[in-house]
């Protein structure tokens, strides 16, 4: 509840991963030494409030060039995805630090990587949330 009561705002998001390690197979202290293989991320949609919607039950599709690769719902991210900002708020305040104010907090991913190529364009669709959308080059 804490969690929700200080978001500003919910965003439909594609995190786009770049992992050193092949085939993604990696273990907890790898992915982490890796920077969770981050390399980008996009917003798509408009802001949402989040005490509007109960996004344990947000349900998504992922396709890529059209093709339905992954479904899932907001509850496969923790079983909330404020759990897990949560759990990111706890771990920097043992270290003495925050979130900022307007910071961008993705709460992490809802369903297993895909694989893409130069050409291929990717789309993520959030009932409730609105829908995002990244062409690779």
């Amino acid at each position: 509840a804490h969690v929700l009561s200080a978001t500003e705002a919910v965003f439909p998001s594609i995190d786009v991963l770049d992992s050193r390690f092949a085939g993604y197979k990696f273990t907890h202290t790898d992915v982490v030494a890796d920077n969770c293989s981050s390399a980008a991320f996009s917003l798509g949609g408009s802001a949402i409030d989040p005490r509007g919607v109960d996004l344990r039950l947000v349900g998504m599709t992922l396709e890529k060039n059209g093709e339905l690769m992954h479904t899932a719902a907001g509850a496969a991210v923790h079983g909330h995805p404020a759990a897990a900002v949560a759990w990111l708020v706890r771990q920097l305040a043992a270290r003495g630090r925050g979130l900022a104010a307007g910071q961008i907090v993705l709460s992490g991913g809802m369903t297993e990587a895909v694989a893409v190529a130069p050409g291929d364009t990717v789309v993520a669709r959030f009932d409730r949330l609105g829908t995002v959308e990244i062409a690779c080059v």
